[in-house]
């Protein structure tokens, strides 16, 4: 049987994700003044190995225990937080466990290293939580370079720019998860990519430190700066006015070749067999269905899928499209279906949600010799830079 694949275009908003969550409340973000204290949840397992090139110090109340240089700790949950060496308790405490070391010395936890302190404490989940605390520039350390890929002397301005985003995007999440001990968490599938003091460049700390403290503002606010890797052409529109769609081009002009249209995920295609895209919508529609055809409708603006109509043999099923990019792991919601034999082939554009910076395109421009405030005013429409420390 032949299916049917059509299109729909319309003109809808969207809020999307660099993790970004629409169900989440807004904090007011603290004002400006000194370099704010940022505690990132790292994605440490139980137990966590933690050690130091410095040496140590174990801190809970008013129990205090030193750790040699290089000698690691065990810290896991066991009716409270306990740090062990070999079959030795070295501390333990129903309190939050604070692990420190010199001012420029790392804190190793598995094969990781960080600048700042280390909080351990009981999470909200049962389980154990690790967290960095550091000032907000050294977190940007770890952050910039995970973020924006490799860095050199020619896209440095786009590394500013991924500074500025990066910083205002933190700012709007201090305090937001108060009760859970922490402010983000250190993967881009949740908030932004930190990988801590190992994955920092010479060039990424040149760029946090040449826009330290410098954060977008709209109507007085700083901005929520999401970001993503490629837009495909076009960015998709946010929740926020600042957050519009636009043509990834000179000037904002359609027609034009776009900023990032030279990276490998600019398009992309994927083929999958008939079946494998029934299980798929079987699955997304909670039961075993047939598929017969699928309408897509599209947002008229970027292109990308809002929703999909699945003709079936029990009626009409509607999609979200995230909801089908996640159960096929597409790169982007910019996509269209074509029938070929036994197949269907997905031809897409961009990757991630597209929504603020293409990171892609700020490389782009910064290769063309755009500045880095040029660069943050093609992506987040009508915004300001203001120095906050």
């Amino acid at each position: 049987m032949k299916w049917r694949i059509a299109v729909t275009a319309v003109a809808l908003l969207c809020a999307s994700c660099c993790y970004y969550s629409p169900s989440v409340s807004v904090h007011a973000v603290p004002g400006p003044g000194r370099e704010p204290m940022v505690r990132v949840r790292l994605s440490a397992g139980s137990p966590a190995s933690i050690s130091s090139d410095r040496g140590m110090v174990l801190s809970a109340g008013s129990a205090r225990q030193s750790v040699a240089a290089a000698a690691a700790v065990q810290v896991l949950f066991d009716h409270g937080i306990k740090a062990v060496q070999g079959a030795r308790t070295v501390l333990q405490t129903g309190e939050t466990l604070l692990v420190t070391t010199a001012a420029d010395g790392r804190l190793l936890v598995g094969d990781r290293s960080y600048r700042g302190s280390l909080l351990l404490f009981k999470a909200a989940d049962g389980g154990l939580a690790v967290v960095n605390a550091l000032g907000l520039e050294e977190y940007l350390f770890g952050v910039v370079p995970c973020e924006i890929g490799p860095i050199n002397n020619s896209t440095m301005e786009a590394v500013k720019a991924q500074a500025v985003a990066a910083r205002s995007f933190t700012l709007t999440r201090l305090g937001r998860r108060q009760g859970l001990g922490h402010d983000l968490f250190d993967s881009y599938m949740r908030n932004q990519e930190y990988e801590g003091a190992g994955h920092e460049t010479e060039l990424g700390r040149q760029a946090v430190m040449a826009t330290r403290g410098e954060v977008m503002m709209f109507r007085g606010e700083v901005v929520e700066a999401l970001y993503h890797a490629n837009c495909g052409g076009v960015t998709n529109n946010g929740s926020q006015p600042y957050l519009r769609s636009v043509p990834d081009t000179p000037g904002h002009r359609r027609g034009r070749k776009a900023f990032c249209a030279d990276k490998p995920n600019f398009t992309w295609q994927v083929r999958i067999g008939r079946d494998s895209l029934g299980a798929v919508v079987s699955r997304l529609g909670g039961r075993r269905i047939s598929v017969r055809g699928i309408r897509l409708e599209a947002d008229r603006l970027s292109g990308r899928v809002r929703y999909l109509y699945v003709s079936t043999d029990h009626g009409e099923v509607k999609l979200q499209g995230e909801d089908f990019r996640a159960g096929l792991g597409l790169k982007s919601q910019n996509f269209k279906l074509t029938e070929s034999g036994s197949s269907v082939v997905i031809d897409g554009r961009g990757y991630g949600h597209g929504v603020g910076m293409c990171q892609d395109g700020a490389v782009g421009m910064a290769v063309a010799g755009y500045r880095y405030k040029d660069i943050l005013r093609q992506y987040y429409s009508g915004v300001s830079l203001k120095k906050r420390y």
